[in-house]
């Protein structure tokens, strides 16, 4: 895996010298992970990863209490691939999305699942499962690329 690692137990921090827009991803299972961080390298795009709250020291991840996450300031687009049928990983998104309003946001989700996420899913990118090199690539370029993250999702 070709991520920056941080000492602490926290995610790894993004490069300072960066050309290429840079992804957080938020996935909960460490293998799947470590493969959107490589799909995403792969494509171009400097990305670093996040276990969410479980893969904590702490046990606590910051936005949980709607608090900012240090892995977030540095990011250009975040993907997040966090499980939305957990209540709790969907405070995590409406935290994402409060905190971080200018930072477009890429949701994967199953397709069945969107219309029951939809007031979860305002404001963000949807990407739905299973993703490949070149859906994810795309909703990211396309997140990226939008003007205003907010009004580019609610056209």
């Amino acid at each position: 895996m070709r991520q920056k690692m941080k000492s602490s137990n926290g995610p790894p921090d993004f490069r300072d010298d960066h050309l290429r827009p840079r992804v957080l991803v938020e996935e909960e299972d460490g293998a799947v992970r470590a493969a959107i961080v490589d799909m995403l390298e792969d494509a171009g795009f400097e990305s670093i990863g996040c276990g969410g709250p479980d893969s904590q020291a702490s046990g606590h991840c910051p936005l949980e209490s709607h608090e900012k996450c240090g892995a977030t300031e540095n990011t250009d687009v975040i993907f997040c691939s966090l499980r939305m049928s957990d209540p709790r990983n969907r405070e995590i998104l409406k935290s994402l999305k409060r905190l971080h309003r200018n930072t477009p946001i890429v949701v994967e989700v199953p397709k069945p699942q969107a219309a029951s996420l939809h007031g979860s899913l305002i404001g963000t990118h949807v990407v739905y499962t299973p993703i490949t090199r070149r859906s994810l690539t795309k909703a990211v370029l396309d997140a990226w690329k939008a003007e205003d993250p907010i009004l580019e999702t609610l056209r």
